[in-house]
């Protein structure tokens, strides 16, 4: 007795639909979580209980005195242009113009790894440490954030680069599609905790 079997491969934009749904639920808990810093920030800078926000100098330690957010925003910067390459990368793959996608996702990866190294040295060169206010421990809470979402960004940009340079975006792009949609959400992610740090 012989025993048959079929493979039934499904459509490329059958897998590519589930996966960007797996991607936005994923999103949706990384966004409710951004967005419960977001509250907890402007909540612990309203209630300033004990004056622990920006603490007044004491024999042991100087007043802690707030960052300038303008490192923020360059981060949030160099991230929307990432964002724009990336785009760009997309269109090339829908046009079937490969130069420009992988044009577009080597600018995009280049651009995830100066924003990584802008953000490291933001965090280096911070004056203070965790224990010194609320202001400093939701300022390390962006900061660290932004990081991981900047190394997953690291990390997926370097393989959608990659494989658009070995060439198998040709028919199916549905991974430059939903590398998009992560790209947007971590250079708006970056854009509150820069809005945040705006307001100390």
């Amino acid at each position: 007795m012989s025993v048959e079997t079929h493979a039934h491969h499904e459509h490329p934009d059958v897998v590519g639909s589930r996966n960007r749904l797996g991607v936005i639920l994923l999103l949706v808990a990384d966004i409710a979580f951004a967005l419960s810093m977001v509250f907890v920030y402007f909540y612990l800078r309203g209630q300033n209980v004990n004056n622990m926000w920006l603490p007044a100098a004491t024999a042991d330690h100087p007043a802690i005195e707030p960052l300038s957010s303008k490192s923020a925003w360059i981060v949030t910067a160099i991230c929307a242009f990432g964002v724009l390459s990336h785009v760009y990368g997309l269109r090339g793959a829908r046009a079937g113009n490969q130069t420009q996608l992988k044009l577009g996702s080597l600018v995009a990866f280049i651009a995830s790894i100066v924003a990584i190294a802008n953000q490291t040295n933001t965090i280096a060169s911070a004056p203070f440490t965790f224990t010194d206010g609320a202001y400093v421990s939701c300022f390390y809470m962006f900061a660290f954030l932004n990081m991981a979402h900047l190394i997953l960004t690291v990390f997926i940009s370097l393989g959608n680069w990659n494989r658009a340079r070995l060439g198998l975006y040709t028919e199916n792009f549905w991974h430059v599609d939903i590398v998009r949609i992560w790209w947007i959400w971590m250079a708006v992610s970056s854009l509150l905790g820069a809005f945040c740090l705006s307001f100390p």
